[in-house]
C-alpha cells in the first residue's frame, strides 16, 4: 500500500465525464419538440482579456476574443490575440495571411454521441467509450503550443466508431473504439440500445525523441447501457476491462451522466465506479493532463509518466467519484475522490481549478490533494497527507514563460527552534517557492 500511496502521490504532484430513449416520438409532439429545436439552434459563448504588452520598445495594448459559436450543427471556437497603439493594429501578426489560420481554435459538426460528430483543432476533452482508458483528453498544455488534432465518431445504428488523432503536425497519440448493438433490430425498450466496444489506444512517441523506444498502449472491452442519450444530456451504466500493455490491467462498473448547454457555456460531468485494479495499472491514463505527465525532466533527470506505473504493486478495489465543470471552454474546475475498500484512511481527494486561459500571456493552476483520509471530518486537516500547490506564469517575451511554483506542506514538529520539547506539538506549514523558465513554440 505504501507504494500505491506513493504512486498517486507522483500522479497528482505532476499534474495539478445508443439512445436511451426511443428513437420514435409521438407524431403529435409538435410546439414543444420545435421550441426546444429552436432553443438549441444557435449558441454562443465569449471569453478574452485585455492587457499591455511591449515589442521592439514599442507599448501595444492587447485584446483577446475567443468566442464559441455554434449555428445548428455547426460550431466554431476562435482565439484572436490583437496587438494595436495609436497607429493601429500591428500587422506584422497577420503577414503572411496564412496566420489567420491561427484564429481558429477548432471547427465541429454535431456533438458527442450524436449520429455523426467531428472535431478538427483544440481537442479540449476527448473520450473514448466510457473514459476507462482515455478519458477528457486534451491536446493542448496551453494556448501557445497549438496542435490539430481530430475526433471523429460515426453512429449507423446498429454499430459504430470514435477515433481521435491527437496531433496531424507529427505522430503522437492515436485511438479508436468500434462498438455493436446486437439487439438494435429489435423492439425491445432501452435494451436494444445495449452495446459492446472494443478500444484501443497508444502514445507512438512520448518524450519526442526519435531513438528511444518509449510508446506505451493500451487496450480495452466494454459492455454499455445507456439510459438517456441526447445532445443536451447523456446518462448510461457501463461495465469496462482494460490493459496496460507490457504492465497491468483492471477493471470498473459504473454510472456516468453528461449536460452540454448550447453554445458550450457550460459542461458538466459526473461518473461514479467501483473498481478493480491490478498490479501497474492506472485507469483513465490518458487524460486531461496526459501531455504534462507523458514525459518530463525533474532534477535533471527524465520521468515517464509509466514510471508510475511501475511503483503500484499491489491490486486495489474500491470506489471513484468525480465531478467536473467548464465554463465556456476557458475555465474548468475538477474535483475527484477515491477509496481502497479495507484499507483504513485510504480516501484520496483531489480538487483542481485551471485558469489558464482567461488572461492573454498568463496562466494560472491550483490544486489541493489530501490522501490518507478515513472519514469526513478528516477532510480539511492539516497534517502530512496535504498537498497545496499553486503555479502561476507569465510570458516575459515572445515564447518566453516565467513559471513560479508554490507549495505547501505540513510537518508534525515536537521541538522548537532550539531543539526544546514544545509543551503542545502540531502541524508546521512548509512553503517552498520555485521559479522556472520555459521556453515554448509552436509547430
Amino acid at each position: 500500500m505504501k507504494k500505491l500511496t506513493l504512486a498517486l502521490a507522483l500522479i497528482l504532484s505532476l499534474s495539478f465525464a445508443g439512445h436511451a430513449q426511443d428513437e420514435t416520438a409521438p407524431e403529435g409532439a409538435g410546439s414543444a419538440a420545435a421550441g426546444d429545436e429552436a432553443a438549441k439552434a444557435f449558441g454562443a459563448s465569449m471569453m478574452g482579456g485585455l492587457g499591455l504588452t511591449t515589442i521592439d520598445g514599442k507599448v501595444y495594448y492587447r485584446v483577446q476574443l475567443a468566442p464559441d459559436l455554434s449555428l445548428g450543427k455547426f460550431g466554431v471556437g476562435l482565439d484572436a490575440d490583437l496587438l494595436f497603439n495609436d497607429q493601429g493594429i500591428r500587422k506584422e501578426d497577420w503577414s503572411p495571411s496564412s496566420r489567420w489560420v491561427r484564429v481558429v481554435r477548432y471547427l465541429r459538426w454535431g456533438q458527442k454521441r450524436d449520429k455523426f460528430y467531428t472535431r478538427v483543432g483544440a481537442l479540449d476533452a476527448a473520450t473514448l467509450g466510457h473514459g476507462f482508458l482515455m478519458y477528457r483528453y486534451s491536446n493542448r498544455i496551453d494556448d501557445v503550443e497549438r496542435k490539430i488534432g481530430l475526433e471523429l465518431d460515426l453512429d449507423v445504428g446498429q454499430f459504430g466508431f470514435e477515433s481521435v488523432v491527437s496531433n496531424f503536425g507529427r505522430a503522437e497519440i492515436y485511438g479508436g473504439r468500434g462498438y455493436v448493438r446486437p439487439l438494435k433490430r429489435t423492439e425491445i425498450p432501452i435494451i436494444r440500445n445495449f452495446e459492446i466496444g472494443l478500444t484501443a489506444v497508444g502514445d507512438v512517441d512520448p518524450d519526442r525523441g526519435r531513438g528511444t523506444d518509449d510508446g506505451v498502449s493500451a487496450f480495452g472491452f466494454d459492455l454499455g447501457q445507456p439510459l438517456v442519450n441526447t445532445s443536451l444530456l447523456y446518462t448510461g451504466l457501463y461495465f469496462d476491462v482494460g490493459k496496460i500493455n507490457k504492465f497491468g490491467s483492471g477493471a470498473a462498473v459504473g454510472v456516468a451522466a453528461d449536460l452540454h448547454l448550447p453554445g458550450g457555456v457550460v459542461d458538466i460531468g459526473a461518473k461514479l465506479e467501483q473498481r478493480f485494479l491490478g498490479k501497474r495499472f492506472l485507469p483513465q491514463y490518458f487524460d486531461r493532463f496526459y501531455e504534462v505527465e507523458r514525459y518530463n525532466t525533474i532534477g535533471g533527470f527524465p520521468v515517464w509518466k509509466t514510471y508510475t506505473l511501475g511503483l503500484i504493486d499491489e491490486s486495489h478495489n474500491g470506489t471513484y467519484g468525480e465531478l467536473t465543470a467548464t465554463l465556456a471552454g476557458k475555465l474548468t474546475i475538477i474535483g475527484n475522490y477515491q477509496y481502497t475498500y479495507q484499507v483504513p484512511k485510504s480516501g484520496v481527494l483531489h480538487f483542481q481549478t485551471d485558469l489558464a486561459k482567461l488572461v492573454p500571456r498568463t496562466e494560472l493552476r491550483a490544486a489541493y490533494d489530501h490522501k490518507g483520509i478515513g472519514e469526513l471530518a478528516d477532510i480539511g486537516k492539516k497534517d502530512e497527507n496535504v498537498l497545496v500547490t499553486v503555479e502561476g506564469g507569465y510570458e516575459v517575451y515572445s515564447h518566453v514563460m516565467l513559471y513560479l511554483t508554490y507549495l505547501r506542506t505540513y510537518e508534525w514538529r515536537t521541538r522548537d527552534e532550539d531543539n526544546n520539547p514544545l509543551p503542545e506539538p502540531y502541524y508546521k506549514a512548509v512553503e517552498k517557492f520555485s521559479p522556472r523558465l520555459a521556453v515554448k513554440f509552436s509547430f
